[in-house]
């Protein structure tokens, strides 16, 4: 297996070629694509510069806008947009924190002290899991709310997704900054030109790291991705087939069968709104008497069901933008590590072009930009509150 230290590993650099003398020199080397080796060149700086800057931008903008537009509108505040919010506010730390890496691209060099270093590795590393870790959440409550609609709908509230919402900060914290900060402060390993964790040394070490930050949470979501999938495609047909029925049954009895659709918006105190639709029998006989028609009636409005339908229709399409930006982005970069970890010649790693695998970097950093856009695709309001806030911002003063 091979050593990561001497690879093109882009750690706070979105250029950084790391090799094992970053960890003890001032030395730093760049893998052109002919296989020969040349210091950084001003070209190249100026390049990460503008790139690395317009990216970190547009992940911090798009963010903030996310946030805001939560923060004026209150019908966006839902149960399952808490989930999104807390996708937002992770991917917002992420862009904060890559203008360190903006910086070490432009001068070559980590900005910062060894101990800064390590502290920014752990929290560096610690964000992407929080953002990936958010992502698995959401598949798991969709998925409950998916196969057990009553009790989730009828234990859902706002304390309950802050609760869950905090999980992804607490577990990744607790497990990544141990993993690269407290690990580093041990072995007191100094990186301080190319702000490498000590575990790049070792194949093994590098190998799980890829497969617990992406390949695990990757197996995890598509499981409960394609069970959700596979139960709506049911749920629908189902529902087809119900029609009809209805409409060729004709005869003596038509039954329509009674739907309790519970909405995911909350109230004001945080509590479950519950909307049922009329259930009616008809039979043939005297409407107005004790064998004939059966009604409950309900004080809700008709299109109730249809309400509550869209609601996880959105919830549904924006998991689905989600979970593919996660895959898309994330794959390739991930596919390279992990097999230069085992052998570089299973990916015939020296023949690919450095600017291929400088785009793969930038892909999956820019899964942090394409998350609010997945937002603004999925939720009408969502864009409509957005619009508004960028055209008409008096509105909300």
């Amino acid at each position: 297996m091979k050593n990561l230290s001497v690879s093109v590993e882009p750690y706070t650099s979105f250029f950084d070629d790391a090799s094992d003398d970053n960890f003890a020199t001032t030395v730093e080397t760049i893998v052109d694509g002919s296989g020969g080796s040349t210091r950084y060149k001003s070209i190249d700086n100026l390049q990460g510069l503008i790139l690395g800057t317009s990216l970190v931008i547009l992940i911090i903008v798009t963010n903030l806008i996310s946030l805001g537009a939560f923060a004026v509108e209150k019908r966006l505040r839902t149960y399952n947009n808490y989930f999104i919010i807390n996708l937002a506010l992770s991917d917002l730390v992420l862009g904060i924190l890559q203008i360190v890496g903006v910086i070490h691209t432009f001068t070559g060099y980590f900005p910062g002290s060894p101990e800064f270093c390590k502290v920014y590795l752990g929290l560096r590393y610690s964000m992407f899991s929080v953002s990936v870790v958010g992502v698995v959440i959401i598949c798991i409550d969709r998925h409950r709310a998916t196969y057990d609609p009553i009790n989730h709908y009828m234990t859902k509230s706002k304390r309950k997704a802050v609760i869950l919402n905090i999980l992804p900060w607490v577990i990744s914290f607790s497990f990544w900054m141990f993993y690269t900060t407290v690990w580093d402060f041990i072995v007191d390993s100094n990186s301080t030109k190319s702000c490498l964790a000590s575990f790049a040394r070792y194949p093994v070490a590098n190998m799980f790291q890829t497969a617990l930050t992406f390949f695990l949470p990757l197996a995890v979501i598509s499981v409960l991705y394609l069970r959700i999938y596979i139960k709506i495609k049911e749920t629908v047909g189902g529902r087809s087939i119900n029609k009809q029925f209805g409409e060729h049954g004709g005869g003596e009895m038509s039954k329509s069968t009674s739907l309790t659709t519970v909405s995911s918006d909350l109230s004001s105190s945080g509590t479950v709104e519950m909307k049922e639709s009329s259930a009616q029998v008809k039979t043939n006989g005297d409407t107005s008497g004790k064998g004939g028609k059966v009604e409950a009636d309900s004080n809700r409005p008709a299109t109730a069901n249809r309400e509550s339908t869209n609601e996880m229709q959105k919830a549904t399409r924006t998991l689905s933008y989600i979970v593919f930006s996660f895959a898309i982005t994330w794959l390739p970069n991930s596919i390279i590590y992990f097999l230069y970890a085992i052998d570089p010649e299973l990916i015939a790693y020296e023949k690919l072009p450095r600017d291929l695998k400088q785009f793969f970097v930038w892909v999956q950093y820019a899964n942090s930009f394409f998350n609010p856009i997945c937002y603004l695709v999925s939720q009408p309001l969502f864009r409509k509150t957005i619009v508004n806030m960028l055209c008409r911002p008096r509105r909300y003063c």
